[in-house]
């Protein structure tokens, strides 16, 4: 699959993590336990295990087993090129290049929440997606506490197929397995515009 290192919207520039976004990623939320609540990473103690983590999304690119996109504002913004979250595709089999269902993952620091930035940036990736001739489904995993992601999620189009008991580990919450709700979209339906209940952006 041939992924855009750069992808923009109206608000943000999303573009491949770089060894030098370290210091930003972990002031911003590898070290926030707030953000990383829902997650299956724990807190960062130190700049250096950001480098290291940020290693891993780039090779993660290389190999095709992820693709990985930091989140940064457009070149008017007075911290334009900064990154403050990301967004991720994780294909679903192997070869990657064959997979026709990738999973879809995201955090953002908390300075940047409840502006519709998110939502934004995963709509386009959800396009870039579904412009893969390969790709026919995107789903999503969503702890079942997470009520704002959950609501992300169906604000942009995917629709809440059922619950995975015990299906994700969330570290920070519980070293047991989590209940975790599945959102996800088909090419067909967010190609004809009614994927779940709303495709639009509120």
């Amino acid at each position: 699959m041939d992924w855009p290192r750069l992808i923009d919207t109206p608000r943000l520039q999303l573009r491949d993590m770089r060894a030098g976004d370290a210091q930003d990623v972990f002031d911003r939320y590898a070290s926030d336990p707030a953000v990383l609540r829902f997650l299956g990473w724990t807190r960062h103690e130190t700049v250096e295990d950001t480098r290291q983590r940020i290693s891993f999304d780039i090779y993660r690119w290389l190999k095709g087993s992820a693709w990985v996109w930091g989140l940064t504002m457009k070149a008017a913004h007075p911290q334009a090129g900064r990154v403050f979250g990301q967004i991720e595709l994780v294909p679903m089999s192997f070869p990657s290049d064959e997979a026709h269902h990738l999973r879809l993952g995201y955090l953002m620091a908390p300075s940047h929440w409840g502006q519709g930035l998110m939502a934004e940036a995963a709509h386009a990736v959800l396009d870039a997606a579904f412009a893969q001739p390969r790709v026919w489904r995107v789903d999503a995993l969503c702890d079942v506490d997470n009520q704002a992601s959950a609501a992300m999620l169906a604000r942009i189009g995917l629709a809440r197929e059922g619950c995975m008991r015990r299906g994700v580990v969330h570290p920070n919450v519980s070293d047991e397995p989590r209940d975790a709700w599945v959102y996800a979209v088909s090419r067909d339906d967010w190609r004809s515009g009614h994927a779940g209940n709303n495709s639009g952006l509120a």
